[in-house]
């Protein structure tokens, strides 16, 4: 099948554990460096793609996404990649795709705002596009089987999550059900741009310390999760 012309897909990760699947799982024709950025650029599965590996960090991730959105004028914006669970049903190698994202380390309320509510907009969360939710959620069925498969809220901040009681604190005033690094920024600017996203994150750990030792074994076993699903997704996309 060839690739709808309409969707032109961009597919940001953090790290190379994330991303180096795609690529080789992609036709790439060509590549742009752009601050310390490499983009691919090519099809996957059918369906336009530009991958990149944003790296860790919200700024970082903001700054990839201005970046596809201007350079190369993707129609819709996926970030995918691991997680830290905030909830009790998803273990590691589970998924969970967004049906919003929210900052959980934005504080304003000496102004008057509301906890994690950026007072330039109306509300606390950033709502990913319902099509694009149903998708992946389709692709994470028929790929990942095995795994629990939840939508849920998202929470980012520029914070590695792994003490109990900073886990139970996002958990109960937010009802996020994983803590990760990037997601809101990339919503954001997604939002700012009216560019429709959503956010994968397969879990690797429990944002909570525990099994530090065997975090990088439980991030590419996730990551590689991950990526399984967003080539199935794309062809989704594409069809």
């Amino acid at each position: 099948m060839s690739a709808d012309k309409s969707v032109k897909l961009g597919i940001i990760g953090a790290m190379d554990v994330e991303v180096e699947l795609l690529k080789e799982s992609m036709e790439v024709t060509s590549t742009l460096e752009r601050s310390v950025t490499t983009f691919y650029e090519g099809t996957l599965s059918g369906c336009e793609v530009v991958v990149a590996k944003c790296g860790i960090g919200k700024v970082n991730a903001a700054a990839c996404a201005q970046s596809m959105i201007d350079l190369f004028g993707v129609t819709h914006l996926v970030n995918t990649g691991v997680a830290g669970s905030l909830a009790e049903e998803l273990g590691i190698g589970d998924i969970l795709v967004s049906e919003d994202v929210v900052h959980h380390d934005v504080d304003v309320t000496a102004l008057g705002f509301e906890p994690c509510r950026l007072p330039d907009f109306p509300k606390v969360n950033f709502v990913a596009d319902a099509d694009m939710c149903t998708k992946l959620v389709q692709a994470c069925e028929a790929v990942a089987p095995q795994a629990t498969c939840v939508r849920g809220r998202v929470a980012s901040g520029d914070q590695f999550v792994s003490g109990a009681e900073q886990r139970s604190s996002i958990r109960s005033a937010l009802g996020a059900g994983c803590a990760e690094m990037e997601g809101a920024a990339i919503a954001q600017v997604a939002t700012l741009n009216e560019v429709p996203f959503v956010i994968l994150r397969a879990i690797s750990d429990h944002a909570d310390g525990s099994a530090v030792d065997d975090y990088p074994a439980f991030e590419r076993s996730s990551a590689q999760i991950a990526a399984r699903v967003m080539q199935e997704f794309a062809r989704l996309m594409a069809e």
